[in-house]
């Protein structure tokens, strides 16, 4: 597992742990010479990704996998974002991992009210993970950089 040089790394056990805790997080794939980005939950089960969708005809996200099946997916806590995980001694993190996406199965759910629904479930492969962790042992939670810094907007 490699990690940004010059950044904290996480331990892979903890790395492990992050990613079956965690629920989701943004799948990034090519759309032609655009990036598109999804939010998603996701099924992590050791070893690749796992992700269900609707089986719906014309979606964005399907067309793009079919021209170009590389894929992108980060996995994040931010202090910023979830306070709580300061009390467990957690730092803002990341896992990026990049591998080829592709239909694992199309299968029929109950979706309750709306009766039974076909639903596509993803693989996400894993070919590459990387991680960071922030270096620093404190962060300022209350104001963002652009509160503290204004400056740095001016002239843009």
């Amino acid at each position: 597992m490699a990690v940004t040089e010059g950044v904290g790394t996480i331990e892979n056990s903890d790395v492990q742990e992050f990613l079956k805790t965690s629920r989701c997080g943004v799948l990034s794939l090519v759309d032609g010479d655009k990036p598109y980005c999804i939010a998603m939950g996701h099924y992590y089960d050791g070893k690749d990704f796992y992700f269900l969708t609707s089986a719906k005809e014309g979606q964005r996200k399907m067309k793009c996998i079919e021209d170009n099946a590389n894929a992108c997916y980060m996995i994040y806590d931010s202090r910023r974002e979830k306070p709580e995980i300061i009390k467990r001694g957690i730092r803002c993190r990341s896992v990026l991992v990049e591998g080829p996406i592709r239909i694992a199965a199309i299968k029929e759910i109950d979706a309750g009210e709306r009766g039974k629904a076909k639903v596509r479930i993803l693989k996400l492969e894993v070919q590459k993970m990387e991680n960071w962790q922030c270096p620093g042992s404190s962060c300022d939670l209350q104001h963002p950089w652009f509160e503290r810094f204004p400056n740095l907007l001016t002239g843009l």
